[in-house]
């Protein structure tokens, strides 16, 4: 690791996610919904949302019947759904669109949904099944607690960094490291254009790059301009659906581009005024990746901020997993690593055991989440 004296190596234990979804009186329910939905169509009554999603099972792809499909993309107030056959169709939700996902977006790309195919322009989204693993953030802009689901069922989360314009924030990657840990994901940090880099900016991406390796985490250097570090970022992701997310202007589209080998992101310039980056990709969108077969890749729209959704200020130190081997040593059960006497883990940060770019991250999120939960108590 690039030698910094108040920068630290850290292991780590991986933490599992698990599901449970439940599978009794499946057929019946489905049959019943769609009795149910043939009769308030031709009543043209507004049937209310209800919550009872199940796991998909294959159906024929039939017209005026229901179907399972994926989300693909959005367009407008419509989604492009890719059938079980390959095909791929336009529909759009209803009052009746039943959900396993509540106080939060409705559909997402990655989502599967059950979809009554009609003719062009007028299929219906039935019901979007639980989700498997998200990525989401609160938000922005609303004060009560909704969950905004970037994109559904994927499996890997790479964070897209630069070494400089925007200049790497550790901050942001933390963020999004623990929303995707919440979300069930894989994590894997690309930090791009280190064609650009200065000596210093090098050594600092160095450092990261190790830093975050010995947390436990793949992390790749990249150039999506020259291509250099495609092979082990290919080798990530192959096989798998990843996310590419990450703040603007790091060069996101540009890189999706660079793996896929042909243009469709669209990636943009630098604003010069601010140095920011402009918002190129406007919404989520899964593409397949050719010659990589079961390899999907959906690229998010670029962020200035990233809000976590519902930090838990008791759990949150489970994300930072180098905490762990020093925890268990606090003088304090339940020690929440901030205030109280006889903490290991903050005497660790002392030691230069644990980063304290990590530990400020930590700090900065916890503080978060209490504000949250104080909020969340006052509005009962």
């Amino acid at each position: 690791m690039a030698k910094k004296p108040t920068r630290s190596q850290t292991t780590i234990s991986e933490e599992e996610y698990s599901e449970h979804e439940s599978s009794r009186t499946h057929e019946q329910i489905r049959r019943a919904h769609e009795d149910r939905s043939r009769e308030r169509r031709k009543l043209t009554k507004k049937p209310e949302r209800q919550t009872n999603a199940r796991s998909l099972s294959p159906t024929p792809l039939l017209e005026g019947e229901e179907n399972v499909g994926r989300i693909i993309a959005t367009e407008g107030a419509f989604f492009v759904l890719r059938l079980e056959d390959g095909s791929e169709v336009r529909a759009k939700t209803y009052k009746g669109t039943r959900t396993g996902n509540p106080n939060a977006t409705l559909v997402a790309v990655g989502d599967e949904v059950r979809v009554t195919i009609n003719e062009p322009g007028h299929s219906m989204i039935e019901e979007v099944v639980t989700r498997r693993t998200k990525l989401s953030r609160h938000a922005a802009g609303r004060r009560d607690a909704f969950e905004q689901v970037v994109v559904a069922n994927v499996d890997v989360l790479v964070i897209v960094a630069s070494v400089g314009e925007p200049k790497l924030r550790s901050g942001i990657i933390d963020r999004y490291v623990v929303a995707g840990l919440e979300g069930g994901l894989e994590v894997v940090i690309a930090i791009n254009k280190i064609d650009l880099a200065s000596p210093e900016e090098m050594d600092e991406a160095l450092y990261y790059r190790d830093l975050y390796r010995e947390i436990g985490h793949t992390v790749v250097l990249v150039s999506a301009e020259e291509g250099t570090g495609m092979a082990p970022l290919k080798e990530a992701i192959e096989g798998k659906t990843s996310v590419f997310a990450g703040h603007s202007g790091v060069g996101k589209s540009s890189l999706v581009n660079a793996v896929i080998g042909r243009e469709v992101a669209r990636a943009g310039i630098l604003q010069k005024k601010f140095r920011r980056g402009a918002h190129t990709t406007a919404s989520s969108t899964l593409i397949e990746v050719d010659g990589m077969p079961g390899t999907f890749i959906a690229d998010t729209p670029g962020v200035r901020e990233f809000s976590n959704y519902e930090l838990d200020s008791h759990n949150l130190k489970f994300a930072f997993h180098e905490f762990l081997r020093f925890a268990n040593q606090c003088a304090i059960t339940n020690c929440s690593h901030i205030h109280e006497p006889g903490c290991a883990v903050r005497e660790a940060v002392e030691d230069d055991k644990i980063a304290i770019e990590r530990y400020a991250s930590y700090e900065k999120l916890f503080e978060e989440a209490k504000r949250s939960e104080v909020k969340r108590l006052e509005k009962k």
